[in-house]
């Protein structure tokens, strides 16, 4: 079971708003939605939850293999910079990070040439990439093999739900496209 979410995540909508049903106490449609709606909610509790673990676990797990004090962003940019051993563009990596907050990568990813963890690649600023320095390739690498020796061996003690992580993640990556398309119509919508 579960932990539930805030009694104030769920909502109660009254307004029809793009065909949905009316969540109104007596209407069959508004008890189903109202019920989808708490289900939706408490996804999104445990989604926080989860995110913040991950970060958690990630900053523990470098500090583990080195002393630089990495924050979030910057052991994502290392990361996606170490992965197939192919150096990237700041677009790429936003792009990879699903992120649109350059300022913060651009920040992350000087921070990282400073440590000597990255290398730039290129001479022109459209066509600047960058890729891992030999010190940053052994932090990372520092950090899967922590990775496999704690986190694998936990995730192979949860049975069938591991061998499903790979299920997991497709839909994962299609729920991205579902708050993504919801944020473009909140973004979108005129208030009426």
């Amino acid at each position: 079971m579960g932990l539930a979410a805030p009694s104030c995540w769920v909502l109660s909508i009254r307004k029809n708003v793009g065909g949905a049903p009316d969540m109104v106490p007596g209407n069959p449609d508004g008890e189903r939605g109202a019920a989808a709606e708490g289900g939706l909610a408490e996804f999104e509790f445990a989604l926080w939850h989860l995110g913040a673990a991950f970060a958690r676990w990630r900053r523990d797990c470098f500090a583990s293999v080195c002393d630089l004090g990495l924050g979030g962003t910057e052991a994502s940019v290392l990361h996606v910079a170490h992965m197939n051993d192919t150096a990237k563009s700041l677009m790429e990596i936003a792009r990879l990070l699903h992120r649109d907050d350059l300022t913060n990568l651009q920040y992350a990813v000087k921070k990282l040439l400073r440590l000597g963890l990255l290398e730039k690649r290129g001479a022109a600023r459209k066509t600047m990439t960058y890729g891992v320095s030999p010190r940053g390739r052994e932090i990372v690498e520092a950090y899967l093999a922590e990775r496999r020796r704690i986190l694998l061996r936990l995730h192979a003690r949860m049975g069938p739900v591991a061998q499903e992580l790979g299920d997991t993640a497709t839909l994962m990556h299609l729920l991205v496209g579902v708050y993504d398309q919801a944020s473009e119509l909140v973004l979108t919508r005129r208030p009426e």
